[in-house]
C-alpha cells in the first residue's frame, strides 16, 4: 500500500512529487511573502506567539520539539511511500522528452520561472548561471517594455485613449517592466532537461517511476482499512498487466486526457498517408516512401492542418528534412503570441485577471474566460520568423481561413488527392502525407479507466473539465486530485503550462497532508502546533506581536 500514487510522470506529475518532498516551498511566493516566511522559520524557535482570536498565550515552538513531537518536517515529508505510474515509459519527463525530439524543437516556449522546482521561482535561472548555460537561453522578443503605473494606466481608461501595445498590435499590452528582462528568456531543451533532472536528484525521485498502464481507479467501501477503529477507505488502482496497486491519495498528472481533434476518423489504408501530431513520438517522421522520393530528388508535398506552434514545428522540421513543399492550412487567422496565455495573465496585473477567474459566479463562466484568455492555438514571434524564411524561400504556403472540402486517399499512388475551400491555386494533384497538429481536447469523460469513479462518485464536467474542488479534488471526501489541464476550472488558463503545474501541486500538496493527517496516531499536535503551522501556511503572523516576551 502507497501514501500517494502518482499517474503521469510529466512536468505536473514531476511538480507534484517535489513539492510532496519540500517541506519549506517558496517558488509560488513574491518577494514580501518570501522574506515573512523566512523571518517565521527563522524565529520559530525563539518567539511566543498570542492568537489575535482568544488572546491563549502560546507555548514556544521549536523545529527540534515538531521532531519529538511527531510533527511534519523534513523527515516526514522524505518518508512519504510515494509510487509513480506512467504508460509512455520509464523514467521521469520521457514522453515530454521524445516529443522534442520527434520535432527537433530546440527551446521551451515557457519563461525562465515556470518550472517544476517548489524550492526557489528563479531556480532554473540560478541553474543555468551557475553552470555557466545562459548562453543556451534566448530572449522572448515583445514581451518586456517601459511598463506604464497603475495610476497613469486608470487615467488613459477613463480617457478612452488606447494603452501602449507591442510595436502597434493592439490588444497585446507591455505588461512586464524592464526590471524583469531576465525572466524573459526560454531555457534550451537540454537546459530545461538538466534541470529537472537535478530536481529529482535533490528530492530522491530517480526510482519512483513505473512503466505500466492504468485499466481502473476505483474507491470506496470495498477497500476499507481499519486504522485506530476507524475504517479508513482505500483507492485500488489496476494496470493492464492485472497488478494492483492499493494507495491512499491518487493524483491524476495526465495532461489533458482528452482524444486528438480530428476533422474526420481514418480508415485503416488512410493511417498510412496521415497522423496527428501526438503520434510523432511513436513513428518516424517521415515515412519511408517519403524519404525514398527525398533521395531521388523527386518533388513532395505535405499538406499540415493546425495553426499552432505545433504546426509550425512541423513545417519547419519537414522543410529541414527535404520536402518540397509545405501547405499549412487554418481555419481562422493565424495568430501570433510569445505564449499560449495572454501576457495579461503573466506580468504585474496577473493578479488582477486571475482574481476575476476565481471570484466568477459559476464554471460556466471561468470556462468562457480561460477559453478567452487561450483563444486557440498560437504562434510566437521567434518561430514565425522561420515560417516566414521558409515562405521567402518558396518551401511553405500558409492558407488562413481555408478549410478541407474533399480528400482522397489513392492507396495505388500512396498519395492523396485534396479539395479545399477556398481553393489553393498551387496545390499539387497528389499530396504525399497529411500531419493533423488540431491539438487534443480535454474531456474528463472518455477516460475509461475513471468509469469506476463516475459511477460512484459522479460529479459535473464543464467542456471536458471535472468540476473539481478547490483542493483540485474530485470530491470532497474522494481525495483523488487532478493536475494539468484537466484542472482547468480551478487553477486558471496557465492550467496547461509549466506555472500552472507548479500551482496545482501546491494546492494539492496542502490537501495530501491533511488526509494522510488522518493516517497518523492522534494526538501527536495539539491547538498550538495546529495554529502555527497554520500561521506558516498563510502568512499571518503579526512580527511585532510575535516578539511579546522575547528575551
Amino acid at each position: 500500500m502507497h501514501d500517494i500514487l502518482i499517474i503521469g510522470a510529466g512536468p505536473a506529475g514531476l511538480a507534484v512529487a517535489a513539492r510532496l518532498r519540500e517541506p519549506t516551498p517558496s517558488a509560488v511566493f513574491t518577494d514580501a511573502e518570501h522574506n515573512r516566511y523566512q523571518w517565521i522559520q527563522k524565529h520559530s524557535g525563539r518567539m511566543n506567539l498570542r492568537p489575535r482570536r482568544h488572546g491563549a498565550q502560546r507555548s514556544k515552538c521549536s523545529s527540534v520539539n515538531n521532531r519529538k513531537n511527531g510533527n511534519r518536517n523534513d523527515d516526514t515529508t522524505s518518508s512519504l511511500d510515494i509510487q509513480v505510474l506512467d504508460s509512455s515509459g520509464p523514467g521521469w519527463l520521457h514522453s515530454w522528452k521524445a516529443n522534442f525530439a520527434a520535432l527537433g524543437i530546440s527551446h521551451l516556449r515557457s519563461p525562465m520561472f515556470f518550472h517544476p522546482c517548489p524550492r526557489d521561482r528563479d531556480g532554473l535561472l540560478a541553474f543555468a548561471q551557475e553552470n555557466g548555460r545562459c548562453g543556451e537561453c534566448v530572449e522572448i522578443e515583445n514581451c518586456v517594455g517601459k511598463s506604464m503605473s497603475k495610476h497613469r494606466r486608470k487615467k488613459k481608461v477613463a480617457q478612452g485613449l488606447e494603452i501602449g501595445t507591442v510595436r502597434g498590435n493592439k490588444g497585446a499590452a507591455l505588461e512586464i517592466d524592464e526590471r524583469d528582462r531576465k525572466d524573459y528568456f526560454t531555457p534550451s531543451a537540454e537546459v530545461f532537461g538538466d534541470y529537472c533532472s537535478d530536481v529529482v536528484g535533490r528530492y530522491g525521485l530517480e526510482d519512483l517511476v513505473e512503466e505500466a498502464q492504468v485499466a481502473s481507479i476505483d474507491f470506496g467501501s470495498d477497500y476499507d482499512l481499519r486504522h485506530e477503529d476507524e475504517a479508513k477507505r482505500l483507492f485500488k488502482v489496476t494496470t493492464t498487466d492485472g497488478i494492483i496497486r492499493f494507495a491512499k491519495v491518487v493524483v491524476l498528472a495526465i495532461g489533458a486526457g482528452g482524444k486528438p481533434n480530428m476533422p474526420r476518423e481514418l480508415s485503416a489504408a488512410e493511417k498510412e498517408g496521415a497522423c496527428h501530431s501526438t503520434q510523432l513520438p511513436k513513428q518516424v517522421f517521415l515515412a519511408p516512401r517519403m524519404m525514398q522520393k527525398i533521395l531521388r530528388r523527386a518533388p513532395t508535398a505535405v499538406m499540415i492542418v493546425g495553426g499552432g506552434l505545433t504546426a509550425a514545428q512541423i513545417a519547419n522540421q519537414c522543410i529541414e528534412n527535404g520536402v518540397s513543399h509545405v501547405f499549412m492550412v487554418l481555419r481562422s487567422a493565424l495568430k501570433l503570441k510569445p505564449f499560449d496565455i495572454d501576457l495579461d495573465w503573466m506580468g504585474k496585473f496577473q493578479n488582477v485577471q486571475k482574481a476575476a477567474f476565481w471570484s466568477a459566479d459559476s464554471d460556466e463562466e471561468r470556462l468562457e474566460m480561460l477559453l478567452t484568455a487561450r483563444n486557440g492555438g498560437s504562434i510566437p514571434p521567434r518561430y514565425f520568423k522561420k515560417l516566414q524564411a521558409h515562405v521567402a524561400n518558396r518551401s511553405l504556403s500558409i492558407h488562413i481561413h481555408t478549410t478541407i472540402l474533399n480528400q482522397t486517399w489513392d492507396n495505388r499512388r500512396k498519395s492523396w488527392s485534396i479539395e479545399t475551400d477556398p481553393p489553393i491555386v498551387d496545390l499539387p494533384r497528389e499530396i504525399d502525407y497529411i500531419y493533423y497538429a488540431t491539438g487534443v481536447r480535454p474531456d474528463a469523460d472518455c477516460l475509461p479507466f475513471l468509469s469506476p469513479l463516475r459511477e460512484k462518485f459522479p460529479i459535473e464536467v464543464k467542456g471536458g473539465l471535472p468540476c473539481l474542488t478547490q483542493d483540485l479534488a474530485w470530491a470532497k471526501d474522494v481525495p483523488l486530485f487532478v493536475a494539468g489541464r484537466l484542472a482547468g476550472l480551478r487553477i486558471g488558463p496557465d492550467c496547461g503550462n509549466l506555472e500552472g503545474a507548479r500551482a496545482g501541486a501546491e494546492r494539492i500538496s496542502w490537501a495530501v497532508e491533511d488526509v494522510l493527517e488522518g493516517w497518523r496516531p492522534h494526538g501527536g499536535e495539539d491547538a498550538d502546533d495546529e495554529y502555527h503551522r497554520l500561521c506558516q501556511r498563510v502568512g499571518s503572523v503579526n512580527m511585532y506581536e510575535s516578539l511579546d516576551g522575547f528575551e
